[in-house]
């Protein structure tokens, strides 16, 4: 004989009623997410579907669950047993997951280096002449990134000197690295670059240089110094590993009824001194060795007036000048862009070094632009040949 059933009592549908209060509360949290995890993009619209994907099924489980209890005659044994099953499988589910989770950092160790946070990217010629004109291309993201088809602007200009103004003598290497400041590519010029004497330098930093202002950020750790040592940057992340577990309760803290952070509006930047004496710093060990510098203005999409379809991409923001409970604003981004841009003029003008004012050139729309400052595939069409026929103004030049 089968086991008999009975019906469900009021505090039955009472439970229920309760239960289906707190798993609507719990459910529409995860409809008003935070900022910073949204800054992940992708991955963060999939971590969002899965909560509103696995909430509803735990939720009908646990239902179906105590109604069967409830309804059947279900020994108590039966659903002992059941628990501690779906508790082993979510042991060994999470040791699964943890495996891989820290078999990726410790793969990615190797992409870090002791000073410069990331290793640079080493010099390789791809010239055929035997005593190639080498110019090499500094900056960050904006620099070393290149479009869907796998080409950087470096590289195409280099193919615009070679094919149509006949310079082949001459070699264009990207050394951008992405998260570099003008420190990093001081640094990483008089240590790595400086020996193989390139005809000239251009180097392109401003925004990674403007975002260590943001010294309450989840990247630092102290107030602003002009060394920036209070900024770790991408170390950060092996220097603050957080088990799997925290990442995932710091993941779902921010993905419920996130607080939103309190945006902070400002014109001031400490900065700017340490990143003049930096660029000068470079123009001087290049001038020592008779290499030509160009300095060059970095594009941005921000502006005053801005749609949202425009403010729903700005991601670097919710990333690196964000923590618990603030956020630089948009225009704190606009104010200190344009001045790194005037600033980098200036010193141009007073240094006498070759300027490309490239932040001109890029219309801030979004057929340019797929964030704040980096770019869509059609912006690299734009840049490589206004870059390429200033580069082959310039080495006709007498520069200092």
């Amino acid at each position: 004989m089968g086991p008999t059933t009975r019906r469900l009592q009021t505090v039955d549908y009472l439970i229920l009623g309760i239960t289906f209060v707190v798993f609507l509360y719990i459910y529409a949290g995860f409809y008003q997410p935070g900022i910073y995890v949204l800054s992940y993009g992708v991955m963060a619209r999939k971590i969002l579907l899965g909560f509103r994907v696995i909430v509803p099924i735990i939720y009908l489980g646990a239902v179906i669950l105590y109604v069967t209890a409830r309804v059947r005659h279900v020994a108590v044994s039966s659903m002992v047993l059941l628990s501690v099953v779906t508790a082993v499988c979510l042991v060994l589910a999470y040791d699964v997951v943890d495996y891989a989770y820290q078999s990726w950092f410790d793969a990615h160790k190797k992409r870090f280096h002791p000073y410069l946070q990331l290793m640079p990217q080493t010099y390789v010629t791809h010239s055929s002449a035997s005593h190639p004109v080498r110019i090499f291309c500094l900056g960050g993201s904006t620099t070393e990134w290149s479009d869907n088809s796998g080409r950087d602007w470096p590289s195409r200009v280099d193919s615009i000197l070679r094919n149509t103004y006949g310079r082949t003598d001459v070699e264009v290497s990207n050394l951008g690295m992405e998260w570099y400041t003008s420190l990093h590519s001081l640094i990483n010029y008089e240590t790595n670059l400086r020996p193989y004497k390139p005809a000239m330098i251009v180097v392109m930093q401003s925004v990674n240089d403007l975002l260590h202002n943001a010294d309450f950020s989840y990247f630092s750790h102290g107030s602003f110094r002009e060394d920036y040592g209070h900024f770790y940057g991408p170390v950060n992340r092996i220097i603050d590993r957080r088990s799997l577990w925290r990442y995932l309760t710091d993941i779902l803290k921010d993905s419920w009824y996130a607080k939103p952070r309190t945006p902070i509006t400002t014109d001031v930047f400490p900065g700017l001194a340490a990143y003049d004496r930096n660029i000068r710093t470079l123009i001087e060990l290049a001038r020592h060795d008779s290499t030509k510098v160009v300095l060059m203005s970095e594009p941005f999409l921000l502006k005053e007036e801005m749609s949202p379809d425009e403010l729903s991409v700005v991601a670097m923001l919710k990333v690196e000048a964000i923590n618990d409970t603030l956020v630089w604003s948009p225009q704190t981004v606009i104010n200190g862009m344009q001045q790194y841009n005037a600033r980098l003029a200036e010193i141009a003008e007073s240094e006498h070094v070759g300027f490309i004012d490239l932040e001109k050139v890029i219309p801030k729309t979004l057929m340019f632009f797929r964030d704040e400052v980096h770019y869509k595939d059609t912006t690299f069409s734009v840049i490589a040949p206004y870059v390429a026929e200033k580069i082959n103004e310039f080495l006709g030049q007498q520069l200092r």
